[in-house]
Protein backbone atom coordinates (compact mmCIF):
# COMPACT_ATOMS: atom_id res chain seq x y z
CA UNK A 1 0.00 0.00 0.00
CA UNK A 2 1.75 3.50 -0.77
CA UNK A 3 0.11 6.86 0.29
CA UNK A 4 0.02 10.11 -1.91
CA UNK A 5 -1.54 13.29 -2.71
CA UNK A 6 -4.40 13.45 -5.09
CA UNK A 7 -2.45 16.17 -7.78
CA UNK A 8 -5.53 18.23 -8.41
CA UNK A 9 -7.18 19.06 -4.75
CA UNK A 10 -4.32 17.69 -2.67
CA UNK A 11 -6.41 14.87 -1.07
CA UNK A 12 -4.20 11.94 0.51
CA UNK A 13 -5.12 8.78 -1.51
CA UNK A 14 -4.04 5.27 -1.00
CA UNK A 15 -3.08 2.91 -3.71
CA UNK A 16 -3.59 -0.43 -2.34
CA UNK A 17 -3.32 -3.37 -5.10
CA UNK A 18 0.12 -3.28 -6.95
CA UNK A 19 -1.94 -3.87 -10.22
CA UNK A 20 -4.01 -0.86 -10.31
CA UNK A 21 -2.90 1.77 -13.02
CA UNK A 22 -5.58 4.55 -12.46
CA UNK A 23 -6.85 5.47 -9.00
CA UNK A 24 -10.07 8.10 -8.85
CA UNK A 25 -10.23 10.50 -6.26
CA UNK A 26 -12.80 10.04 -3.53
CA UNK A 27 -12.75 13.09 -2.66
CA UNK A 28 -13.36 15.25 -6.06
CA UNK A 29 -13.31 12.38 -8.64
CA UNK A 30 -10.37 13.34 -10.63
CA UNK A 31 -8.82 9.97 -12.65
CA UNK A 32 -5.41 10.05 -11.98
CA UNK A 33 -2.97 7.24 -13.71
CA UNK A 34 -0.57 5.93 -11.34
CA UNK A 35 2.77 5.64 -12.14
CA UNK A 36 6.44 5.15 -10.27
CA UNK A 37 6.79 8.69 -9.48
CA UNK A 38 3.31 8.81 -8.08
CA UNK A 39 0.09 9.98 -9.73
CA UNK A 40 -0.91 12.32 -12.87
CA UNK A 41 -4.04 13.86 -13.66
CA UNK A 42 -5.72 11.85 -16.38
CA UNK A 43 -8.82 13.81 -16.41
CA UNK A 44 -11.57 15.04 -13.89
CA UNK A 45 -15.29 13.75 -14.42
CA UNK A 46 -18.71 13.48 -12.19
CA UNK A 47 -19.19 10.94 -9.59
CA UNK A 48 -20.88 7.54 -10.46
CA UNK A 49 -24.43 7.74 -9.54
CA UNK A 50 -25.36 5.89 -6.51
CA UNK A 51 -27.26 2.65 -8.04
CA UNK A 52 -27.48 -0.38 -6.21
CA UNK A 53 -24.34 -3.37 -6.01
CA UNK A 54 -23.43 -6.42 -4.47
CA UNK A 55 -20.28 -4.18 -3.87
CA UNK A 56 -18.80 -1.48 -2.53
CA UNK A 57 -15.32 -0.33 -2.96
CA UNK A 58 -13.25 -2.16 -0.35
CA UNK A 59 -16.10 -4.87 0.12
CA UNK A 60 -14.69 -7.86 1.41
CA UNK A 61 -15.68 -11.33 1.81
CA UNK A 62 -15.41 -15.05 -0.51
CA UNK A 63 -16.21 -15.67 -3.52
CA UNK A 64 -16.81 -19.58 -4.28
CA UNK A 65 -14.58 -19.40 -1.51
CA UNK A 66 -11.59 -17.52 -1.86
CA UNK A 67 -10.79 -14.42 -0.65
CA UNK A 68 -12.04 -11.18 -2.47
CA UNK A 69 -11.65 -7.30 -2.37
CA UNK A 70 -13.55 -4.77 -4.03
CA UNK A 71 -10.80 -2.04 -5.48
CA UNK A 72 -12.90 -0.25 -8.01
CA UNK A 73 -15.21 -0.21 -10.99
CA UNK A 74 -15.74 0.98 -14.10
CA UNK A 75 -19.22 1.49 -15.09
CA UNK A 76 -20.93 0.72 -19.15
CA UNK A 77 -24.00 2.05 -20.31
CA UNK A 78 -25.89 0.25 -23.14
CA UNK A 79 -29.40 -0.18 -25.05
CA UNK A 80 -30.47 -2.11 -21.82
CA UNK A 81 -29.67 -0.46 -19.44
CA UNK A 82 -25.99 -0.06 -17.57
CA UNK A 83 -23.28 -2.61 -15.97
CA UNK A 84 -20.66 -2.57 -13.58
CA UNK A 85 -17.12 -4.39 -14.29
CA UNK A 86 -15.83 -4.57 -10.86
CA UNK A 87 -11.67 -4.70 -10.49
CA UNK A 88 -10.92 -7.67 -7.28
CA UNK A 89 -8.09 -8.77 -5.74
CA UNK A 90 -8.95 -12.23 -6.00
CA UNK A 91 -7.23 -14.76 -3.56
CA UNK A 92 -3.78 -12.99 -4.14
CA UNK A 93 -4.34 -11.68 -7.90
CA UNK A 94 -5.99 -9.75 -9.83
CA UNK A 95 -9.71 -10.77 -11.33
CA UNK A 96 -12.74 -8.84 -12.90
CA UNK A 97 -16.39 -9.41 -11.57
CA UNK A 98 -19.20 -7.79 -13.30
CA UNK A 99 -22.45 -7.00 -12.45
CA UNK A 100 -25.20 -6.89 -14.67
CA UNK A 101 -29.11 -6.70 -13.84
CA UNK A 102 -28.99 -9.36 -11.39
CA UNK A 103 -26.23 -11.52 -12.80
CA UNK A 104 -22.63 -11.97 -12.01
CA UNK A 105 -19.48 -13.12 -13.70
CA UNK A 106 -16.36 -13.55 -12.42
CA UNK A 107 -13.50 -13.32 -14.81
CA UNK A 108 -9.93 -14.56 -13.77
CA UNK A 109 -7.94 -14.52 -16.83
CA UNK A 110 -7.16 -11.40 -18.76
CA UNK A 111 -6.09 -11.55 -22.70
CA UNK A 112 -4.56 -8.02 -23.22
CA UNK A 113 -3.84 -6.51 -27.23
CA UNK A 114 -5.23 -9.77 -28.68
CA UNK A 115 -5.97 -9.49 -32.43
CA UNK A 116 -9.61 -10.34 -33.63
CA UNK A 117 -11.02 -10.42 -37.26
CA UNK A 118 -12.74 -6.88 -38.58
CA UNK A 119 -15.26 -6.02 -35.71
CA UNK A 120 -17.99 -4.65 -38.20
CA UNK A 121 -17.69 -8.33 -39.68
CA UNK A 122 -18.81 -10.03 -36.15
CA UNK A 123 -22.14 -11.34 -35.91
CA UNK A 124 -24.01 -13.34 -33.07
CA UNK A 125 -23.68 -17.01 -33.31
CA UNK A 126 -20.89 -16.97 -35.62
CA UNK A 127 -17.48 -19.00 -34.36
CA UNK A 128 -14.21 -17.14 -34.83
CA UNK A 129 -9.82 -17.45 -33.61
CA UNK A 130 -9.34 -14.92 -31.10
CA UNK A 131 -5.46 -15.44 -30.45
CA UNK A 132 -5.62 -19.13 -30.32
CA UNK A 133 -9.22 -19.26 -28.67
CA UNK A 134 -11.95 -21.04 -30.49
CA UNK A 135 -14.82 -18.74 -29.76
CA UNK A 136 -18.54 -18.78 -30.02
CA UNK A 137 -20.44 -15.11 -30.25
CA UNK A 138 -23.41 -14.85 -28.38
CA UNK A 139 -24.26 -11.05 -28.41
CA UNK A 140 -22.16 -8.10 -29.51
CA UNK A 141 -23.09 -4.90 -28.78
CA UNK A 142 -22.22 -1.49 -27.97
CA UNK A 143 -21.67 0.85 -24.46
CA UNK A 144 -20.25 3.88 -23.86
CA UNK A 145 -18.16 3.96 -20.22
CA UNK A 146 -19.73 6.81 -17.75
CA UNK A 147 -17.17 6.76 -15.52
CA UNK A 148 -15.09 4.90 -12.36
CA UNK A 149 -14.15 5.17 -8.50
CA UNK A 150 -11.51 3.57 -6.53
CA UNK A 151 -8.71 1.38 -8.10
CA UNK A 152 -8.80 0.57 -11.67
CA UNK A 153 -6.71 -1.72 -13.69
CA UNK A 154 -7.08 0.05 -17.24
CA UNK A 155 -8.32 2.96 -17.59
CA UNK A 156 -10.99 4.01 -21.04
CA UNK A 157 -12.03 7.41 -20.84
CA UNK A 158 -15.44 8.32 -19.94
CA UNK A 159 -17.79 9.03 -22.90
CA UNK A 160 -15.81 6.66 -25.06
CA UNK A 161 -17.60 4.13 -27.31
CA UNK A 162 -16.78 0.11 -26.51
CA UNK A 163 -17.88 -2.40 -28.64
CA UNK A 164 -18.67 -5.82 -26.29
CA UNK A 165 -18.71 -9.19 -27.53
CA UNK A 166 -20.31 -11.85 -25.21
CA UNK A 167 -18.93 -15.45 -26.24
CA UNK A 168 -18.22 -18.95 -24.65
CA UNK A 169 -14.99 -21.13 -25.42
CA UNK A 170 -14.21 -24.70 -24.19
CA UNK A 171 -17.23 -24.27 -21.21
CA UNK A 172 -15.93 -20.86 -20.52
CA UNK A 173 -17.32 -17.74 -20.73
CA UNK A 174 -15.71 -15.30 -22.31
CA UNK A 175 -15.86 -11.35 -22.76
CA UNK A 176 -14.07 -9.27 -25.56
CA UNK A 177 -14.09 -5.40 -25.62
CA UNK A 178 -12.84 -3.53 -28.72
CA UNK A 179 -11.97 -0.05 -28.13
CA UNK A 180 -10.04 2.93 -30.72
CA UNK A 181 -6.88 1.81 -28.65
CA UNK A 182 -6.64 -2.29 -27.99
CA UNK A 183 -8.85 -5.39 -27.76
CA UNK A 184 -8.55 -7.18 -24.66
CA UNK A 185 -10.49 -10.66 -23.68
CA UNK A 186 -11.32 -12.24 -20.37
CA UNK A 187 -12.29 -15.65 -19.89
CA UNK A 188 -14.27 -16.64 -16.96
CA UNK A 189 -16.98 -18.41 -14.93
CA UNK A 190 -21.07 -17.10 -14.71
CA UNK A 191 -21.86 -16.94 -10.67
CA UNK A 192 -24.97 -17.40 -8.61
CA UNK A 193 -25.07 -15.09 -5.64
CA UNK A 194 -25.14 -17.65 -2.94
CA UNK A 195 -21.36 -18.20 -4.21
CA UNK A 196 -20.56 -14.86 -3.29
CA UNK A 197 -20.23 -13.56 0.26
CA UNK A 198 -19.68 -10.21 1.54
CA UNK A 199 -18.47 -9.38 5.15
CA UNK A 200 -20.80 -7.05 6.82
Amino acid sequence: MSSMNCASCGAPVEIVNRFSKVLVCGYCGTHLKVSDGGVEIAGKYPKLADFPSIFQVGSRGTILGKPFTALGRMRYKYQGGHFDEWFVEYDGDKAWFTEDDGTYTLYTDLFEAVEIPDISTVKAGQNMLVGDKKVMIKEKGKAVVEGGEGELFFYVEPGSEVIYLDAVSEGKKVSIEYTEDEVEMFTGRPLLKRDIVVEG
